[in-house]
């Protein structure tokens, strides 16, 4: 009978400690994340990028079809701003009857001057879509 050798059970304490160590050596998630947000410099949107537009707000949205039998998404949006805002889109998710989501769809407006609202009227690819909802706006 041969006696096992002590070299496989080396390599693996050592392979076993080497993991041990690197994973302990780790920063958690949430220290890591609030570590980089520390770091990280303001938040400024590149020149000619889009940013969150806070002072707009979604008064209504509804699935429906237009007078040619289109299935659209009809809204209307506030400018609650006292200045004008050159752009922007509002992101609407689509849902099918089972609540699930299907999709989304950006109506888009230029020149919305503050005080007014827009109303938005955009074409619908998912014919089983039923309701939408509000994802966000973005603008410049």
């Amino acid at each position: 009978m041969k006696l096992a050798t002590t070299a496989p059970y080396r390599f693996l304490i050592t392979a076993v400690l080497v993991t041990l160590t690197a994973a302990c050596n780790q920063t958690p998630p949430e220290q890591a994340a609030a570590k980089r947000e520390a770091q990280a410099p303001p938040a400024t949107p590149p020149e000619g990028s889009k940013a969150a537009l806070s002072e707009l707000s979604l008064v209504d949205a509804k699935i429906a079809r237009n007078s040619a039998g289109t299935l659209v998404v009809q809204g209307r949006v506030n400018n609650a701003s006292k200045q004008a805002i050159g752009h922007a889109e509002a992101e609407l998710r689509l849902f099918d009857k089972n609540g699930e989501a299907i999709g989304t769809v950006t109506p888009i407006v230029n020149n919305l001057q503050a005080g007014f609202a827009w109303n938005f009227e955009t074409e619908i690819e998912q014919q089983n879509a039923v309701s939408a909802k509000l994802v966000g706006f973005t603008g410049k």
